[in-house]
């Protein structure tokens, strides 16, 4: 949203149950292994949140219960 342009791809273990297209946070590395889900486990990559809100400067960058992202009036 900072950009507005996509970069690479991660394949991730989801730990939250995201939807496709949800904008999410992922932890990578010896963190990824820190869930419950992925404890122990030969993980790389782990989604941990879902993004609701993105403000910066006090500006929204991201809202994702916004009319642009089929949600309001």
């Amino acid at each position: 949203p900072e950009t507005g342009k996509e970069g690479g791809f991660v394949v991730a273990n989801d730990a939250v149950g995201c939807g496709t297209g949800e904008l999410v946070l992922y932890a990578s590395g010896s963190s990824a292994r820190q869930t419950e889900i992925t404890k122990d486990r030969p993980c790389d990559a782990v989604v941990m949140a879902i993004v609701d809100s993105w403000e910066i400067g006090g500006a929204t960058l991201y809202d994702k219960h916004s009319t642009e992202h089929g949600y309001g009036d």
